[in-house]
């Protein structure tokens, strides 16, 4: 990219750079001081080309970055920063981001972090008072810091404090683990979204926790409205993890089960499914099951709070 590209950068409020190698000197040089949504992709610049780029957008409100290289840390030091969305892809000619930390973010509301499932990430939310919306969690993430709350992969954790602001979060997980599950409910006890992508068919019955857990959960009695479920496979360890929120989600309006396209055509299998979810013993009077057969993949782009805003 020619430096003359960035001569009007002081009075810049949009920004988009698409399939081009910042160069460093513009990066250190330019100017953002009204720049409100930057957007860059497949775009190579350095660490701390992005860095400098980053302090030099007081007022940025949005920050998108699609399958960008060349630095492996993201530091996040921003005080009008609401909404960041990535999107890393994995090269092994070039450097990617490997470790995110949000140091100071008084008005980050939404973070989603998309990156190969056997990715392996290192991420730290220091200071984000305000964030509302996170995902998508993995158990490629090796390390996840959220305050003092510490999970070592997703089945080691050590819950140390909670985030009471969080109130939608999108997990990618191999089994679906109630442990898991529930241990992300007491770190986001006011959670009232969550989405839940799996992608093995079964799990270890022996790890299974069964529906009448003793556990009093906050956010199972009084905030959790919406689950959805994508990958379901109607197997014995699928019906005991859904059967779980049918049975002790007390405010819960909808559970949307994402199948396989030809299951949607056996009725006998949905009304099957139906009866092993024990729906007529469901807690919450109002709650709605329903099955799509929705791309397993991509649902969570067509989701409102996953959208750009």
């Amino acid at each position: 990219m020619a430096p003359s590209a960035l001569r009007f950068s002081s009075t810049l409020r949009v920004a988009e750079f698409v399939r081009c190698q910042f160069p460093n000197a513009a990066a250190c040089q330019a100017h953002f001081r009204n720049l409100r949504h930057l957007n860059l992709e497949m775009v190579t610049i350095s660490e701390g080309s992005l860095h400098a780029m980053l302090s030099s957008c007081p007022v940025l409100n949005s920050l998108i970055l699609n399958y960008c290289s060349g630095f492996r840390c993201l530091m996040i030091n921003s005080p009008k920063l609401k909404h960041v969305e990535m999107y890393i892809g994995r090269s092994e000619t070039e450097i990617t981001l490997e470790e995110l930390t949000v140091v100071n973010a008084p008005c980050l509301e939404k973070l989603h972090h998309r990156a190969p499932y056997e990715d392996s990430m290192y991420i730290s939310i220091i200071s984000a008072p305000k964030l509302k919306i996170l995902g998508r969690i993995t158990e490629g993430i090796f390390r996840l810091e959220l305050g003092t709350a510490v999970f070592n992969g997703l089945h080691d954790v050590r819950v140390a404090a909670i985030m009471r602001t969080v109130k939608v979060l999108s997990l990618r997980i191999e089994y679906l683990d109630l442990d898991v599950i529930i241990n992300f409910m007491k770190c986001f006890p006011c959670m009232e979204k969550l989405y839940i992508k799996t992608y093995l068919m079964d799990m270890d019955t022996q790890n299974m926790r069964l529906h009448n857990s003793k556990d009093h959960l906050e956010c199972l009695d009084l905030h959790l409205k919406k689950l959805r479920i994508s990958y379901y496979h109607g197997t014995r360890s699928h019906v005991e993890f859904a059967k779980f929120f049918v049975l002790n989600t007390r405010v819960l309006e909808s559970m949307v089960l994402d199948v396989e396209h030809r299951k949607m055509g056996y009725d006998w299998w949905i009304e099957n499914q139906r009866r092993q979810l024990q729906l007529k013993k469901r807690a919450s009077i109002g709650a709605q099951l329903s099955f799509t057969s929705d791309d397993c993949f991509n649902y969570l782009n067509d989701i409102h709070e996953f959208r750009s805003m």
